[in-house]
């Protein structure tokens, strides 16, 4: 096996055959002769260590999250954590190896966002190579976490944020309050899925990976017709980042806590829906959850349940009174 040098617009790329039969053809990313020649040389030793021992002897973690990324994977969290892997080979890399690096990644971070942002990524380019055939599946157990209580709230929430919020994020707000979609949902948003006529929204791919039907109310209808669209997106936002800004400036100025949109969307609608009488399965389907179990675990929260409870039972307890002496056999003089 030899590989040659190919140049296309001043940019160096390798041509050639593995020793498998593969044909190969790979940027060199470099302008270089020399550099060009050095990274030719480097990928023949790799491709020939890769036919003689196998592709779990060679693969290593950053080259595994180039081809996950490649194949659909989400980069988001890729860039740090790899970082503190690179180099190391998959079959070598151990669940406490996985948890150290997520906590160089990010000294500062609470345990939530270690596990999010780096445990969670680091297992799945694992398990993706694992899926490859080039290295065993993974498991790593997460840092412990307290989940914080969340708030539900109630519409006046979001009227007292209404004088201090642009059109668009209010009535994104309502939307999501109304309708217990998730936020990158209505982000996503496009004019070509809604139907004014139905007051309907046509998601064409979820969270979840499916497509998903939203019935709107008029008054969120009334709103986003008079929205004029930016970036191609209803509410005119391509990142929640700038939204969650402009946010925190009106909680600042309306003298109200800051909830983020999940609490005052997704979280106040479970809620409101389970007060007001809503069985767990409706709830799930109005909302889009696929899980009822997560909607009765995480989001319902039912106010004064013991009071409530008291009540009940105490009415249940309650002799009714009767009419004195319905019964009684009449007495002769």
């Amino acid at each position: 096996m030899r590989l040659t040098i190919k140049w296309n617009n001043g940019w160096a790329y390798a041509h050639g055959t593995g020793p498998d039969g593969q044909r190969i053809r790979k940027s060199l990313k470099t302008r270089d002769p020399r550099r060009a020649q050095e990274k030719t040389v480097q990928i023949e030793a790799k491709l020939w260590r890769t036919g003689l021992y196998g592709a779990e002897e060679v693969v290593t973690f950053d080259e595994c999250a180039v081809a996950y990324a490649e194949d659909g994977g989400d980069p988001r969290f890729l860039v740090k954590v790899t970082k503190e892997l690179k180099s190391r080979r998959l079959k070598d890399i151990t669940p406490r190896d996985v948890r150290a690096a997520a906590k160089r990644a990010y000294p500062e971070g609470s345990n939530a966002t270690i596990n999010r942002q780096g445990i969670t990524p680091a297992k799945a380019v694992i398990n993706y190579g694992h899926a490859q055939g080039w290295c065993s599946p993974i498991k790593v157990e997460g840092l412990p976490t307290k989940r914080a209580k969340r708030k539900a709230v109630e519409r006046e929430y979001l009227d007292k944020l209404k004088p201090h919020l642009p059109e668009r994020t209010y009535a994104l707000m309502l939307f999501l309050y109304q309708t217990g979609r998730r936020v990158s949902d209505a982000i996503d948003m496009r004019p070509s899925w809604l139907d004014m006529a139905s007051m309907r929204v046509f998601i064409p791919d979820t969270k979840n990976g499916e497509p998903a039907t939203v019935v709107i109310t008029s008054e969120v209808a009334e709103l986003i017709a008079k929205l004029e669209t930016r970036h191609g997106r209803i509410f005119g936002y391509v990142h929640r980042s700038s939204l969650y800004n402009t946010l925190r400036r009106a909680c600042k100025k309306a003298g109200v806590e800051y909830l983020g949109t999940h609490q005052p969307g997704r979280h106040s609608f479970a809620t409101s829906l389970s007060e007001a009488g809503w069985g767990t399965k409706a709830i799930a389907e109005a909302g889009g959850w696929k899980s009822t179990r997560l909607v009765a675990e995480t989001y319902e929260h039912p106010v004064d349940a013991q009071e409530k409870a008291a009540m009940h039972f105490g009415k249940k307890l309650a002799k009714p009174k009767t009419r004195q002496g319905k019964n009684k056999r009449k007495t002769g003089s």
